[in-house]
């Protein structure tokens, strides 16, 4: 997705996500402090920082997994501030965890078909399927074009197809807006390349937040970034910029040069 795009859809659709001012604090902790950030539509956005940062936090407080101390959240027009993470998945947030979040003992099929359903019903295996559904879960198993058996236990995928497997089922309720918590963790080389790869080019149409370590995937996809150190936001904008940016430099003792 070039900046070009970006820039095209944030005039067409403006911000799908505001944060104003938000602030969380456990105890005397201020883990994440006064933080300001847009998202046009169909912008990949990612959000970077040394340990500690606040990077997590922040993505449980864009979900609903918390609740701001401080400030408001803004999604599509609406203040979510107070919602849920379902009622925030119903509006068309959908987020991929860390760890990959699936159905171990349910095939991969029926992972997607769940997943499908969690738009309206939430994740209920014995919830009513709807032609809708199957058409969806369908749909996606061609785009992953996994290596395996689609009617295959997810248990027994491998580390990486487990990930692509959960952006499957991230993808699959057609959401506005994809958030991923570090997508590329602990796979190889060739499943990280893999994985941004499929996801860069299955997310054409969408708003995407990313977390992710490995600043070169960051450098090479993203329209924009923010960076958090301590967290407080030090500096936002293209890539070429936060390369460049002096603070930015210093937060990751040597820079990204």
């Amino acid at each position: 997705m070039s900046v070009d795009t970006a820039t095209e859809a944030s005039e067409e659709g403006g911000d799908l996500l505001e944060i104003d001012g938000v602030s969380k604090h456990f105890g005397e902790l201020k883990a994440v402090s006064e933080v300001d950030l847009s998202v046009p539509s169909g912008e990949l956005h990612a959000i970077i920082g040394p340990n500690g940062a606040g990077k997590t936090t922040m993505f449980n407080l864009i979900t609903g997994t918390l609740r701001p101390t401080y400030g408001t959240v803004r999604f599509d027009g609406q203040d979510v501030t107070g919602m849920s993470l379902d009622a925030r998945t119903r509006l068309g947030m959908s987020r991929v965890f860390q760890s990959a979040e699936i159905f171990p003992d349910l095939s991969v099929r029926e992972n997607l078909r769940l997943a499908a359903q969690a738009e309206e019903q939430s994740f209920r295996p014995f919830s009513r399927t709807l032609p809708e559904h199957e058409r969806r879960a369908e749909e996606m198993l061609e785009d992953l074009v996994l290596d395996v058996d689609p009617d295959a236990t997810a248990a027994n995928l491998s580390h990486g197809d487990k990930k692509r497997l959960e952006i499957g089922m991230g993808l699959v309720t057609e959401p506005k807006c994809l958030l991923l918590d570090e997508p590329t963790s602990g796979v190889s080389e060739e499943d990280s390349e893999r994985i941004i790869e499929q996801l860069v080019a299955m997310t054409e149409d969408i708003t995407v937040i990313l977390i992710e370590h490995d600043i070169d995937i960051v450098m090479g996809i993203s329209d924009r970034i923010t960076v958090l150190e301590n967290g407080t936001r030090i500096a936002q904008g293209p890539p070429s910029e936060i390369r460049d940016d002096e603070q930015v430099q210093q937060a990751y003792l040597g820079g990204l040069a």
